[in-house]
């Protein structure tokens, strides 16, 4: 589903986290993304610094998608 997919790197999240902009993204990826860029990947709107928060709700919600699928 893609509300499982990292915006970056379009593939399913393993770590996912969310950044300032308030979107979810695979935590290597928008860690790189936030080495070389200031704005958000999604809307381009300045970030406002590199805070990342677990996204525990989505990191279940894809534990129990794998799951389901015998993944």
């Amino acid at each position: 589903p893609p509300e499982l997919l990292c915006p970056i790197t379009l593939s399913m999240m393993g770590d996912p986290v969310v950044a300032n902009d308030g979107h979810s993204y695979e935590r290597a990826a928008i860690a790189t993304w936030l080495a070389t860029h200031d704005t958000s990947p999604r809307t381009r709107e300045p970030m406002g610094g590199a805070n990342l928060v677990p996204n525990h709700a989505l990191r279940a919600q894809i534990g129990e998608w794998r799951a389901a699928r015998g993944l």
